[in-house]
C-alpha cells in the first residue's frame, strides 16, 4: 500500500514536471517567434504613430530633448545644493532627491500647461520621472569624490544609465500600445540583460574594494568581515537570480512575483551600503567632542533603515500569507508598530550608554596603542561594570515589555527566574562571595584601573576589573587574575604621594656637613629641572649619618614626590650626586664584600 502510494506521488511530481517543462518550452519558442517579427512589429508600430498624427523623427527628438533637459536641470540642481554639504553623504543623498522631486514637479506643471494631447503628456512625464531619478541616482555615483571606489561607482552608474534608456524606450512603447514581443524584446536587450551584466561584472572586477567598503576598514567584527568577503558573489548571484525569474515570468505568461523579486534585490543590494555609510557618520559624531546623542541618534537610525528594509520585505512577501491563513493584518501590523517603538528607544539608550562607556573607558598596558598605564578615575574604574548591568536592565526589561505587549503572562516566568537564581546563589557561595567582596572593594575606592597594587597572592598594575575578579599585570608582563575573595589585604603604591629613601656609603674620613650641602645642591638642580618639578612634593636632602659599617659612613637621603613618577626622580638624582661628589673629590664606597674562609 505504502508503495503504491510513493508511486502515485512520483507519478504526480512527474507529470508536474512535465507539465512545466512543456509551458517553458512553449513559451520560450512563442517569445523566440515573437522576436524574430518584431521587425515587421516595428513598422507597425511606426505607422500607428503616423495614422495618429505623429512624426516618428519628431517625437524621437522631442523625447530625447525632454529627457536631456531633465538631466541638465537635476544635475545643475541637485550639484547647487549638494555643493554646501560635502562631508554629509546623507544630507547629500537627501538634497539629490530634493532636486529630483522638484524637477519632476516643475516639469508636471510645464506638461500640463504646454501640451493637450494626453497621451503624449503621459508619456513625456514617465520620461521626466525615470531621468530625473536616473540622475539623482548616477550623477553623483559618477562624480562623487575621487578616492579608490572611484571606478566602480562608474561602473554602476553606467549600468543604470544604461537600463533607464532603456525604460524611457519601453515607456513610450507601452504608452502608444506597441506589440507585445517589441516590447519584450526591448525589456530583455536594453534593460534587464544590460542591467544584470554590467551590475555583475561591476561587483566582481572590483570585489576587493566592495569587500573593503562593507568591512569599514577592518574595524568591525569578524563576522562582518566574512559576510563582506562573499557579498560581491552574492550580488552576483542575486542578480542573476533575479534575472532568471524576470524572463521565467515573461515566458510563462503568470504572475511568479518577478517585479516583488527585483524590488527585494534593490533593497538587499542597497542596505549594506547604507549601513556602512550610516555606520561611519556615527563613528565620526561619537568622536566629536560633546557628540554623544549624536552619534547615538545616527546609530539608531542605522536601525531604523533596517527595519524600514525589513518591513517592506514583510509587506511584500509576508502580508499576502497573513491574508490566507485568516490572521488581520491590522493587528500584526499594530503590534509590529509597538514593538518597532520599544525597540528604537532601547536601541537609543543602548547606543548612548555605549558611547558614553568608551569615551571613560580606561586606557592601558592592555591596549597596543597605549604604551603605560594611565591611573583612571573611580568612574573609569566601575564605568565597564555599569556599562553592563546597564545593557542587562534593558535587554531584560525589553525582553519582558515585548512579551507583555504579545499578551503573555510573565510573572510565572519571573517567579521561575527567581527560584532558579536562589538556588545558583545557594549553590555557588564562593561565586557570591567573590561578588559581594568586589563591591565592597569599589565602594571602598580599594584601587583604580592603572594603579599599581600589591596583594597576597601577586602585584602589578591593574589592567580589568570584572564582576568577580581582577587582573593585574606584571611589569615583566605576565597576568595574574586574582577573584576578590581571595584578595585579602592590599597595599596601594599609586595613591597621591611616596617617599623615596636612599643610602649613600662614602669613607669613615668624610665631611659629612660639606655632603649635607652638596646634597642640597642637587636637590635645587632637581627642583629647578622642568621636566621633574611638576612631579617633586618635597626636595632632596639629606638626613645625616644612618649607621657606621665596617669603616664606611652610611648617608641617608630622602625626597618626596607623587605616587608613581618617583623613578625618574630617583634617575636624575642618582645621576647628580655620582658627577657632584666626584667633582668634590669625594668617593663613593662599595658595600664590603664578605668570603667566607675555608677551614683546614
Amino acid at each position: 500500500m505504502a508503495a503504491d502510494l510513493r508511486t502515485d506521488e512520483l507519478e504526480a511530481a512527474t507529470a508536474m514536471l512535465h507539465r512545466f517543462s512543456m509551458l517553458i518550452e512553449n513559451g520560450l519558442a512563442a517569445r523566440f517567434s515573437g522576436w524574430l517579427s518584431s521587425g515587421g512589429a516595428w513598422q507597425d508600430f511606426i505607422q500607428g504613430l503616423k495614422t495618429a498624427g505623429y512624426s516618428p523623427a519628431l517625437l524621437a527628438l522631442c523625447v530625447l530633448a525632454v529627457c536631456l533637459v531633465v538631466i541638465a536641470a537635476t544635475a545643475a540642481g541637485g550639484s547647487s545644493i549638494t555643493s554646501r554639504f560635502k562631508a554629509r553623504p546623507l544630507l547629500s543623498a537627501a538634497a539629490w532627491f530634493a532636486a529630483a522631486l522638484l524637477v519632476v514637479l516643475a516639469s508636471w506643471v510645464l506638461l500640463l500647461s504646454l501640451i493637450s494631447d494626453p497621451v503624449l503628456r503621459r508619456a513625456l512625464l514617465n520620461c521626466v520621472v525615470i531621468s530625473a531619478v536616473a540622475t539623482m541616482i548616477c550623477f553623483p555615483l559618477a562624480t562623487g569624490r575621487r578616492s579608490i571606489f572611484s571606478r566602480w561607482r562608474r561602473d554602476l552608474a553606467v549600468a543604470i544609465g544604461i537600463a533607464s534608456g532603456g525604460l524611457v524606450v519601453l515607456a513610450c512603447l507601452r504608452v502608444w500600445n506597441a506589440a507585445d514581443p517589441l516590447r519584450d524584446l526591448f525589456a530583455t536587450f536594453a534593460v534587464s540583460l544590460p542591467f544584470t551584466v554590467l551590475v555583475a561584472a561591476a561587483y566582481l572586477r572590483h570585489r576587493g574594494l566592495v569587500t573593503r567598503a562593507l568591512s569599514f576598514g577592518g574595524k568591525t567584527g569578524s563576522l562582518r568581515r566574512k559576510l563582506a568577503a562573499i557579498w560581491p558573489w552574492l550580488v552576483v548571484a542575486l542578480v542573476i537570480l533575479a534575472f532568471v525569474f524576470l524572463q521565467l515570468d515573461l515566458t510563462i505568461g503568470r504572475p511568479t512575483q518577478g517585479g516583488l523579486l527585483l524590488i527585494s534585490l534593490l533593497l538587499v543590494l542597497a542596505g549594506p551600503h547604507l549601513d556602512v555609510a550610516i555606520e561611519r557618520r556615527g563613528w565620526q559624531a561619537a568622536r566629536a567632542q560633546g557628540g554623544e546623542l549624536t552619534g547615538a541618534l545616527w546609530r539608531t537610525f542605522r536601525i531604523v533603515v533596517a527595519a524600514s528594509i525589513l518591513a517592506v520585505l514583510a509587506t511584500l512577501w509576508l502580508l499576502p500569507i497573513l491574508d490566507v491563513v485568516g490572521i488581520s493584518r491590522s493587528t500584526v501590523l499594530l503590534k509590529a508598530a509597538e514593538i518597532l517603538m520599544l525597540v528604537l528607544v532601547i536601541a537609543f539608550c543602548w547606543n548612548w550608554v555605549a558611547i558614553m562607556a568608551a569615551r571613560i573607558r580606561p586606557h592601558g598596558p592592555g591596549d597596543p596603542q597605549v604604551t603605560t598605564a594611565v591611573i583612571g578615575t573611580r568612574l573609569t574604574t566601575v564605568g565597564p561594570l555599569l556599562l553592563g548591568l546597564t545593557k542587562a536592565a534593558l535587554l531584560t526589561l525589553g525582553a519582558l515589555t515585548v512579551l507583555v505587549m504579545l499578551g503573555i503572562n510573565v510573572w510565572p516566568l519571573m517567579t521561575g527566574l527567581s527560584i532558579f537564581g536562589l538556588a545558583i546563589g545557594l549553590g555557588s557561595q564562593t561565586l557570591v562571595k567573590d561578588v559581594v567582596a568586589g563591591l565592597f572593594f569599589l565602594v571602598d575606592d580599594a584601587f583604580r584601573h592603572g594603579e599599581y597594587i600589591e596583594t597576597s597572592g601577586a602585584k602589578g598594575t591593574v589592567e580589568r576589573i570584572s564582576l568577580r575578579s581582577v587582573s593585574l599585570r606584571h611589569p615583566r608582563g605576565p597576568v595574574a587574575t586574582i577573584p576578590f575573595g581571595q584578595i585579602g589585604k592590599i597595599q596601594n603604591f599609586s595613591r597621591e604621594w611616596v617617599i623615596e629613601k636612599m643610602m649613600f656609603r662614602v669613607a669613615l674620613d668624610t665631611d659629612v656637613e660639606a655632603v649635607r650641602k652638596l646634597f642640597k645642591k642637587v636637590g635645587q638642580e632637581i627642583e629647578a629641572d622642568p621636566d621633574l618639578n611638576a612631579d617633586l612634593l618635597e626636595p632632596f636632602k639629606s638626613q645625616g649619618i644612618a649607621a657606621l659599617e665596617e669603616g664606611t659612613l652610611v648617608i641617608r637621603a630622602k625626597y618626596k614626590a607623587r605616587a608613581g613618577r618617583q623613578f625618574q626622580i630617583r634617575k636624575a638624582i642618582l645621576s647628580k650626586v655620582r658627577i657632584t661628589l666626584a667633582e668634590n673629590n669625594i668617593k663613593l664606597v662599595p658595600k664590603p664584600l664578605h668570603v667566607p674562609q675555608m677551614g683546614g
